[in-house]
């Protein structure tokens, strides 16, 4: 379906090294687990591969609350993602879209509906998008209680979009609070709702329910400007509506806006 692009996800690659090893040695990328430079090289090899096969608008991972960003070589998740990583989609020109905040097997009991979330140093982020101004980060975070710190933070970076309402986000009470907190400190340089779904069919009620709650949001910010003596015009309204649920997010991934 054109209406669907795909995205690369690299969840093992970060997060499971050891097992990722074995999955690229076993599709004949020549890697060790102590990573020397052959097997950064391959791992680039590697992403390149797939992008080219996949022609993914993103590149996507999803991380628990303790994720950091430092300048520590040693860890192995670091240098993959500074020294393979990060090069590639530069190159590439691809936004690396992290998803920040899963704890896995909260209740192993429930199986894949055991997982919950945690509170993250969004800090990481900041640091990341300091320290590679030329790669872009689309950042959503499970956490309610992130939601303000990522907002402000993404004033300050132009290669920082935040995204989607996320998982336990997607909530009609907390869509509504984190659009309004946005709307306000960003105008429309944010992507209100994403179109990802585990499910499919959880696109439905997520498109149905969020497009009446942005719409609400904008109905009340616009009154505000109509009540501080500003002239609204149906054509400023149709152009936020374009960026906040179409072109802000194609623009900053690179797809075309016509």
């Amino acid at each position: 379906d054109p209406r669907f692009q795909s995205v690369l996800r690299i969840d093992k690659l970060l997060l499971d090294w050891k097992a990722a090893c074995d999955d690229l040695f076993s599709l004949g990328y020549c890697v060790k687990l102590d990573a020397n430079p052959e097997t950064i090289n391959e791992v680039k090899k590697f992403l390149h591969d797939w992008i080219d096969r996949m022609n993914p608008i993103y590149v996507a991972t999803s991380l628990p609350p303790t994720f950091q960003y430092t300048a520590d070589e040693t860890c192995m998740t670091q240098r993959l993602i500074t020294q393979g990583l990060l090069p590639v989609l530069e190159k590439r020109n691809l936004p690396w879209a992290m998803m920040i905040g899963a704890v896995r097997g909260t209740n192993p009991s429930l199986r894949a509906a055991g997982d919950s979330l945690g509170s993250s140093d969004v800090n990481a982020v900041a640091n990341l998008c300091r320290t590679y101004p030329k790669n872009k980060f689309m950042v959503t975070l499970l956490s309610r209680e992130n939601q303000h710190e990522i907002t402000v933070i993404a004033r300050k970076f132009g290669n920082l979009l935040p995204f989607g309402c996320w998982w336990y986000l997607n909530n009609p009470s907390l869509i509504k609070e984190m659009t309004q907190m946005r709307l306000e400190l960003l105008g429309t340089t944010f992507t209100p709702q994403h179109s990802d779904a585990r499910v499919l069919d959880q696109l439905i009620y997520k498109w149905d329910h969020s497009r009446k709650i942005i719409a609400d949001v904008l109905v009340e910010k616009y009154q505000d400007l109509i009540d501080s003596g500003y002239t609204l015009t149906k054509k400023m309204i149709q152009a936020d509506i374009k960026l906040l649920l179409r072109d802000t997010y194609r623009q900053f991934v690179g797809l075309p806006t016509d």
